[in-house]
């Protein structure tokens, strides 16, 4: 009898693949053989599920962006926690934002990937506004501002902890993300400190 195969696991086994590779030797050096050799397959295999690399590399930014969302969701504490928890703050945290940075540039160019951008940051607002909500009976368009100054501070420490992981540890991360959201929230909304 044939093995039966969890094809959704699989399309996620070469995505979490695709990422790794992506964070190692970028975006531009991405090769379907490379992909499959991690993910432990052959190109035959990988290719059953990705018609071309295109295809593989918006399946490893999406696995990327679920990722991120989950650890978001996950951090049910105060609004340092669930913000802190899209930082690059580990390894695990490192890999998915140099994947993450590698995307823009070809976001700017391909409709497909721009879009997925898009989806995402949208999710991301969506989240912040709810979990802000909870503190706060400011009028929606306040904290929508709000939020997308939260994403703009996450975006800028991204960056910097990305492109200088020696530089920007964990704690120097979290402390200059404290630092900016008690500037931006004053006593309008209460930072735990839980980190």
């Amino acid at each position: 009898m044939p093995k039966k195969v969890d094809h959704t696991e699989r399309r996620r086994t070469f995505a979490n693949a695709a990422i790794e590779v992506i964070g190692t030797q970028g975006l531009d050096a991405v090769r379907l053989t490379d992909v499959a050799r991690v993910a432990g397959a052959t190109t035959g295999s990988l290719t059953h599920y990705f018609n071309d690399k295109d295809q593989l590399i918006a399946a490893a930014l999406e696995e990327v962006i679920s990722q991120a969302s989950q650890r978001g969701a996950r951090a049910s504490g105060s609004i340092l926690e669930m913000v802190s928890s899209f930082l690059p703050l580990d390894e695990e945290g490192q890999l998915a934002s140099r994947v993450w940075l590698a995307f823009f540039d070809r976001a700017l160019t391909s409709d497909t990937l721009a879009a997925i951008h898009r989806q995402y940051y949208d999710e991301f607002q969506s989240s912040l506004i709810e979990r802000l909500s909870l503190e706060s009976s400011a009028p929606r368009e306040q904290l929508a501002m709000l939020a997308d100054a939260i994403i703009a501070i996450v975006d800028g420490l991204l960056v910097r902890a990305t492109l200088d992981p020696e530089g920007w540890p964990a704690r120097k991360q979290i402390d200059h993300l404290d630092l900016m959201l008690r500037s931006l929230l004053g006593d309008t909304i209460k930072l735990e400190e839980t980190l």
